[in-house]
């Protein structure tokens, strides 16, 4: 099916990218509002200065064009630098597995990720491909006369999808920025991708996930860029509304697709002791720019979470405060 998430890291909000903590997640993360000690160390993996092993799950429905996507992280996150202040407070090295599953095509792959700073990462992610028909116009491997063909869903009728196989690699950095705004925070992220893929055997073919034709061999840039404002609703709770522009096109080849979004995110900070983070994504907007479909209308809805699955059963939700001990009131 066509490309279904934002986030590479997404907005992979993905846009194909998580991560320890993906662009928005080091972005919005948050201290505890609870008295402790100084942190001698950072907040590297999951808020914490210890290796952790994480699942991440992203699963997003899309419409105009059509298509939904599960992607699967499952990686070791160490700390990188054991300092503390804001430079390197989420600094960091993970790897692991990631798979990205659609109703047309698998991707089980590897992926690592390396955050010298708070607010610099760099990723790199490879995976085989294997593509099939199910019988709906446009989904499957559909080859093309040439890179100028037409690729509307007229043009791609259900019978002539094909199987294929193949394999990609993308790389590139994700910038994250944070400001306060009085009682909110203005967040500013932007995921850059520079992405490599062989599929099939036809010199030319529609390339789903991107939504642009595509030669056999074919490199890609992609650029998401997201302004958000955070607003707090309780201690665990915030809101987030803001916009992002989401460029794809082919290097070489000069396709272009541009879509503008309005952005709304609800994020449950440790709604239990193992899951750190539950994320909802809701964008709407139009493409800017398109080969066949410009000026559509689309949106994105989204859901992700985050599991720490190296977490102490003790260890309480972020909304669970314990009792006092009898007398603890006056104990200094």
């Amino acid at each position: 099916m066509k490309r279904a998430l934002l986030l590479a890291a997404a907005l992979t909000l993905c846009v194909g990218t998580a991560a320890a903590q993906s662009p928005e997640e080091a972005a919005i993360a948050e201290e505890s509002t609870e008295a402790a000690p100084k942190r001698v160390t950072g907040r590297n993996c999951l808020g914490d200065p210890r290796p952790k092993l994480i699942m991440s799950n992203l699963f997003g429905i899309k419409y105009g064009d059509w298509g939904l996507e599960n992607q699967t992280r499952i990686g070791l996150c160490t700390p990188l630098i054991k300092k503390s202040g804001i430079l390197f407070d989420l600094s960091f090295v993970e790897t692991g597995f990631v798979m990205h599953l659609t109703p047309i095509y698998v991707m089980p792959g590897a992926y690592l990720t390396i955050a010298p700073l708070s607010i610099l990462q760099f990723q790199v992610e490879a995976a085989p491909i294997f593509y099939w028909p199910i019988g709906i116009s446009a989904a499957g491997y559909y080859p093309i006369p040439s890179i100028t063909s037409d690729y509307s869903k007229a043009s791609l009728p259900a019978e002539d999808g094909q199987t294929a196989m193949g394999g990609y690699v993308r790389f590139g950095p994700n910038i994250q920025l944070a400001a306060p705004l009085g009682p909110f925070r203005l967040i500013i992220l932007d995921t850059m991708r520079f992405e490599y893929f062989s599929i099939g055997d036809a010199p030319f073919y529609f390339h789903n996930r991107n939504d642009l034709p595509a030669a056999n061999q074919q490199w890609f840039f992609e650029n998401m860029a997201i302004v958000l404002l955070e607003i707090p609703l309780s201690r665990v709770t915030s809101v987030m509304v803001g916009a992002n522009d989401q460029l794809t096109r082919t290097i070489g080849a000069k396709a272009v697709s541009n879509a503008v979004r309005g952005t709304a995110m609800l994020r449950i900070d440790k709604p239990w002791s193992a899951m750190r983070e539950f994320t909802t994504i809701l964008a709407l907007g139009g493409r800017t720019h398109h080969p066949v479909r410009q000026g559509d209308f689309n949106f994105i809805l989204a859901i992700s979470f985050q599991l720490d699955l190296t977490h102490k059963k003790q260890d309480p939700p972020a909304w669970f405060k314990p009792a006092r001990a009898p007398g603890a009131a006056g104990r200094k």
